[in-house]
């Protein structure tokens, strides 16, 4: 907003309308002027139109039998005629080959004569200065043109004049409209003017009982009856507020009470929350180490006395264990990122893909793949929190391209109105008709046997993300790759 608006913004209303007022009257003005202006130079150009064409073809006319018959010094003696015009610049006869035949110049300028002769047409006008050029013709056939230059100090001067008698007029219908804007200002403002007055008093002394004059039956005097209801209204609801004062009171105290008794209980819940988190990972994980352990000592010592059923039973025991000791290892994951609140810091989300990417590859040097992390991604986010989350999500792009002969990662941002992350890849993919359940613990979309997991990667991704702030969905088509987008505010 320019200051010049925000000025007439923070002007009083009664100047307001002094000014509009004369604003409107200044601009009509002005309009009217610059119409009349246009109108009076459309006049003189048609003016000196018509005495620069009477004036060529009367020299024209005169100097027909001097290009006749090669006569240059009579066809300089009919161009002096020109100096009893005033006005007359200069003037020039050319002959059949438009070359310069005779010439005349005031003897007060240096005037611009082409050698060559200009194009005949209508006068121009511009630097001052008005320009024609006409045919001279003898029984019919042209013998010759003739230019002429004339200055245009005839309508400066005309300007001047209207511009004095138009300044008179300005100041005159000016202060007539000071004089008008005052006088209606006080008609209209005025009521409007002692009801601020009146609202302001109220406000600094909190009388209530005051009460706005009715002057008339307008809309200001519908405005005066509006405000006094509001009074009346204000005075009846002012008890009513203090009593709405002593029982929210009372609400605070017995919501400070339960908010004490929550905080209380939701400390309790995270104990027991932590306590069961520490069961969970030493007392669950002993006895799945143990039957790990006794069942790869019976496969190594004592796999000659089992038979072939014997042996593939021991082994989907272990398989079975140490899926276990993945979920578990999970969970806890998954219950420690709930309850972490993200400490966020500048974070290079290229050099974690670059890092993740090489963890990935240093785990099967033998695979082809290409992962490819875009330079300069940054985020103002947790670093350990999403260290994890692309953890995962490069994991699982990682783990379905398997399949591919030439995979390819690819760790990116896309900008629209906010920066938008993605991690895609070329892998198995899945239909889109199961997304929904994508971000929810232990539902998957591909077999064990297929692919290994435990459904519980990209329910921890969506709780980071959404932890700050931000959102994720997934594009994908059965076997034609995912995509993962995810926003960091």
């Amino acid at each position: 907003m320019s200051p010049l608006v925000q000025g007439f913004r923070n002007l009083p209303l009664r100047w307001k309308t002094i000014v509009s007022m004369l604003g409107v009257t200044t601009i009509s003005l002005m309009l009217v002027g610059a119409g009349q202006l246009v109108r009076e130079r459309q006049g003189f150009e048609r003016q000196m139109e018509q005495r620069l064409t009477l004036l060529a073809d009367v020299i024209g006319l005169n100097s027909t039998a001097a290009l006749a018959f090669n006569d240059a010094a009579a066809a300089t003696e009919v161009l002096g005629a020109l100096a009893s015009d005033e006005h007359i610049m200069a003037g020039a006869l050319y002959d059949t080959r438009d070359l310069l035949f005779a010439r005349y110049v005031r003897s007060d300028i240096e005037a611009p004569l082409l050698d060559t002769a200009p194009n005949v047409g209508r006068p121009t006008f511009g630097g001052g200065m008005a320009a024609i050029t006409r045919t001279v013709k003898y029984r019919g056939q042209p013998v010759g043109k003739v230019h002429l230059l004339a200055d245009t100090t005839e309508w400066s001067n005309t300007l001047w004049d209207y511009a004095a008698v138009a300044a008179v007029l300005f100041v005159v219908v000016l202060t007539i409209g000071l004089f008008v804007s005052i006088w209606l200002q006080r008609l209209i403002t005025g009521p409007i003017i002692d009801l601020a007055q009146l609202a302001r008093r109220i406000g600094q002394e909190r009388d209530f009982s005051r009460r706005a004059v009715k002057r008339s039956d307008d809309e200001m005097g519908v405005l005066v009856d509006g405000f006094n209801d509001m009074l009346d209204e204000i005075g009846k609801g002012r008890a009513e507020i203090e009593h709405g004062r002593d029982e929210l009171r009372k609400l605070n105290e017995q919501l400070e009470r339960r908010v004490v008794e929550r905080t209380a209980q939701l400390e309790a819940a995270n104990k027991e929350l932590e306590a069961f988190s520490y069961s969970v990972s030493h007392d669950l994980r002993a006895p799945l180490r143990s039957i790990d352990g006794f069942s790869r000592v019976l496969l190594d010592e004592h796999s000659a006395t089992l038979n072939a059923d014997g042996r593939d039973s021991l082994e989907r025991v272990r398989r079975a264990a140490q899926r276990m000791g993945m979920l578990i290892d999970d969970l806890l994951k998954l219950a420690r990122v709930t309850r972490v609140e993200p400490n966020r810091e500048e974070v290079d989300l290229s050099m974690l893909g670059r890092e993740i990417a090489v963890a990935l590859q240093n785990q099967d040097p033998d695979r082809r793949a290409q992962i490819v992390v875009a330079p300069g991604l940054r985020a103002h986010a947790d670093a350990r929190l999403l260290r994890i989350a692309l953890e995962n999500l490069l994991g699982n792009a990682w783990k379905f391209t398997g399949q591919r002969k030439e995979a390819r990662i690819e760790l990116g941002m896309t900008t629209n109105s906010a920066p938008v992350y993605f991690v895609r890849d070329n892998g198995a993919g899945f239909d889109m008709a199961y997304a929904n359940k994508l971000f929810a613990p232990f539902q998957r979309l591909h077999s064990v046997e297929e692919f290994p997991g435990t459904g519980i990667g990209l329910a921890t991704v969506q709780r980071i993300i959404s932890k700050h702030g931000g959102r994720i969905w997934a594009e994908s088509a059965v076997d034609k790759g995912t995509a993962f987008f995810f926003t960091l505010p």
